[in-house]
């Protein structure tokens, strides 16, 4: 029996892809930082994608990630939270020690966004990753 898309295999979580820019940390005060991540099936079909932002509980201040496409050089402007967004997003915004829900987006390279509050008053550590879900039929699949 096929589960979709002419796929034996149900669509399911093969890949967690790391992202790190400007040695993994967000700038203080507003002033976002981004970098970009190639994407694309473990399986050669087509992929959904989330976003995962790490817990960093013992840090003053917040930040939001977002995925756009690459030609997104500035994501706000004004103040953040409560600025409306200059570009499309794919995913987000994304508080730290949350993931996303997964949207199918075609192979490609996209960027992950990091938007700080204006209110921050120091630079912020992060740690980010994108999901790759897909049909890939291998028995664990994060191999």
């Amino acid at each position: 029996m096929s589960w979709s898309c002419g796929s034996t295999c149900g669509l399911a979580l093969h890949n967690r892809i790391p992202v790190t820019a400007a040695a993994a940390r967000v700038p203080c005060c507003g002033a976002g930082t981004f970098a970009d991540v190639s994407l694309a099936s473990t399986d050669g079909s087509g992929a959904e994608f989330d976003l995962a932002s790490s817990s960093l509980l013992s840090q003053q201040g917040t930040f939001d990630a977002f995925l756009v496409p690459t030609s997104c050089a500035k994501l706000f402007d004004g103040t953040y939270p409560g600025a409306t967004p200059l570009c499309q997003t794919f995913l987000g915004p994304v508080a730290p020690g949350t993931v996303s829900g997964h949207v199918a987006l075609p192979a490609g390279t996209y960027r992950v966004w990091l938007q700080p509050a204006t209110s921050n008053t120091t630079d912020l550590t992060y740690g980010i990753d994108v999901g790759v879900w897909d049909h890939n039929c291998r028995i664990n699949p994060l191999q």
